[in-house]
């Protein structure tokens, strides 16, 4: 009895000694897990949502699309009011054949330059037909445009061609321009690029620049 006894204290002091080890054990993993766990916690706690910053501290490039610029307009010869012509009426250079100043209480505006008129009557021809009879090259000198440059025009210095309006800075500009008028019309087009492909600026690939 004593043999059999002293062999059962002994397999219960096992089983005690190996419960209590397999209690440590669990203790210990709960207490190593909790101690990687609440920094983790509180590292995400402290984080703010941005997608920018957590993609720099990872080492990722994150391409941001810039705000799209608003197009720039055409170039127009206008005064700082943005009256083109310097006020004189674009319609009375067909209908009159001389340039007549234009009245600041009777205007429109087109293709972002304002426009004056010496009457109701040619405000009203306009607004049916403006393409009709705004000056070419946004209103800068015909003859310096034919030699790639923009430069400020007179008004009074005009021209009719093939049912277009032309001004020059000057008679001897004009002059020179009617010399060969075809020939210097046709560069002058080709310095000028229409605002779909260049908003409006002069284009001068092979001229003086």
């Amino acid at each position: 009895m004593n043999n059999v006894s002293s062999a059962q204290f002994v397999l219960q002091a096992r089983k005690q000694k190996y419960r209590i080890m397999e209690t440590q054990r669990i203790s210990f993993l709960s207490g190593l897990i909790g101690a990687i766990a609440v920094p983790v916690i509180l590292n995400a706690a402290s984080l703010s949502w941005d997608p920018n910053r957590i993609a720099k501290d990872n080492g990722i490039v994150v391409l941001v699309e810039e705000t799209a610029q608003p197009a720039r307009k055409a170039r127009l010869n206008v005064d700082s009011n943005g009256v083109i012509l310097k006020g004189y009426d674009a319609v009375a250079y067909f209908t009159r054949h001389q340039a007549v100043k234009g009245n600041p209480a009777i205007q429109t505006s087109f293709g972002g330059a304002t426009y004056y008129f010496a009457s109701v009557a040619d405000k009203v021809a306009f607004g049916k037909d403006p393409s009709k009879y705004v000056p070419q090259y946004g209103g800068f000198c015909a003859y310096h445009m034919s030699k790639g440059k923009l430069k400020d025009s007179d008004p009074t210095v005009f021209l009719i061609y093939k049912g277009k309006l032309y001004v020059c800075a000057g008679a001897d500009g004009a002059k020179e321009l009617r010399s060969n008028i075809d020939e210097n019309m046709q560069r002058a087009d080709d310095y000028w690029v229409p605002l779909s492909r260049s908003q409006g600026r002069p284009y001068n690939p092979f001229g003086p620049h």
